[in-house]
């Protein structure tokens, strides 16, 4: 029969033991709660001097395919048609440099993928190389070890009974402990390497033997930082051109009027963010009459600490969750940058307020189709959530700095 006190233990080590697996789970990743839902904000302005005729979105509204305003001069005479047309022509032009400076940094970035591959690899082999090598060489010393240390016996008796002089046993004596002790260096060694090892097949690359992967890695996160900035220039372009077309369209409809017009449309997945003006009011070129979001690519802005931001890397599979919900956002870490760049705040409708001193970003993209639906609380932007970063445990969070 089984003790009452036994049956007792029983339950309460079975209690304890109960939340082991989900702390476990807990502690091999990272959870950061200083993040913002937010994307890219862009700002239409006017092309022209004139009066706002029509304008019928509000902040909220998804365009339709109708112009969401017209903008007609009526101070001005009319511009030259041709002098316009051949400005766009040369901004269609820069348009397709611009496209292909685009091609050219995406080819150097797989270019760059594939030699910090190779370097990998590399490194991967001369680190098993040398493990093997100090292996090989840590046989040799025990077999020497062992052959000192026997000497090392004999020479002790030899002098308890004054056949051996102590001077000729102190230097057995000495050595057994140099073999000794190269041995230990040799172990030391072997760890060093099985610590880079282990540093390797986390992405992390040690400093001392892989200067130019470190190089490589830097390149790519430079080519990622203006790959996006064309892509930026892109969709402006684009917007710009499609300005411009539609002026030029207008213009001719009413050439006969003898007044210049704009008409601005904005791609099927924007949301009106703010509107500055309102129909009937007088603007000069270049005022804002408008911005939106574009919801097609919605992003989360995390603030994370420099000592911490070394273990995350471009492509970083990354679990969202907003406050106040509890279902998972899956997204990738697309920009990585530390606490001494300028962030370039205007360029997104939100971003994490409260920084830090030594606060770097991080800008992960997300895929949501309930965020993208939600245009009527502009998709969720301006949400605070906590971003939950996989593989990256309580040791490499608090001790990884000893192995980088």
């Amino acid at each position: 029969m089984l003790s009452k006190q036994w049956i007792t233990w029983s339950l309460i080590i079975v209690i304890v033991l109960l939340p082991a697996p989900a702390v476990i789970k807990h502690l091999q990743r990272l959870v950061v709660r200083n993040a913002v839902i937010t994307a890219y904000r862009y700002e239409i302005r006017a092309p022209i001097d004139g009066v706002v005729e029509s304008l019928g979105v509000q902040p909220g509204d998804i365009p339709g395919d109708l112009p969401i305003f017209v903008l007609r001069n009526k101070r001005a005479p009319l511009a030259d048609i041709e002098s316009l047309e051949a400005r766009y022509h040369e901004k269609l032009k820069h348009h397709g440099c611009v496209e292909e400076e685009l091609s050219l940094l995406e080819n150097r970035l797989e270019k760059s993928y594939e030699q910090l591959s190779r370097y990998r690899i590399t490194l991967q082999k001369d680190l098993d190389q040398t493990l093997e090598i100090l292996k090989a060489r840590q046989t040799g010393e025990e077999a020497r070890l062992k052959e000192a240390s026997r000497n090392r016996a004999r020479a002790i008796q030899l002098v308890r009974t004054s056949i051996m002089p102590q001077e000729d046993a102190d230097k057995i004596e000495a050595r057994f402990l140099d073999i000794r002790a190269g041995l230990n260096a040799l172990q030391r060694e072997q760890d060093q390497i099985m610590n880079r090892r282990q540093m390797l097949q986390q992405n992390l690359f040690p400093p001392d033997i892989s200067d130019g992967a470190l190089q490589v890695q830097s390149r790519i996160n430079d080519l990622q930082m203006k790959i996006l900035d064309c892509q930026s220039r892109i969709h402006a372009s684009e917007i710009d051109l499609t300005s411009d077309a539609s002026r030029i369209k207008a213009l001719r409809a009413d050439l006969e009027n003898k007044a210049s017009s704009a008409v601005i449309s904005l791609p099927d997945t924007a949301v009106i963010w703010s509107v500055e003006a309102k129909a009937g009011m007088e603007v000069d070129k270049g005022d804002t009459i408008l911005s939106y979001i574009d919801r097609s690519n919605m992003l989360v802005d995390v603030a994370i600490d420099d000592s911490t931001i070394e273990l995350i890397h471009p492509g970083h599979q990354v679990s969202v969750r907003m406050f106040g919900r509890k279902r998972v956002i899956k997204g990738t870490v697309i920009r990585v940058q530390g606490s001494a760049v300028e962030w370039q705040s205007h360029r997104f409708a939100a971003g994490v307020k409260g920084l830090a001193m030594r606060d770097g970003r991080v800008l992960v993209k997300i895929n949501d189709p309930q965020l993208y639906g939600d245009v009527k609380r502009f998709c969720g932007i301006g949400r605070t959530a906590y971003a939950e970063f996989e593989e990256i445990g309580i040791f490499e969070q608090y001790f990884g700095i000893f192995l980088r």
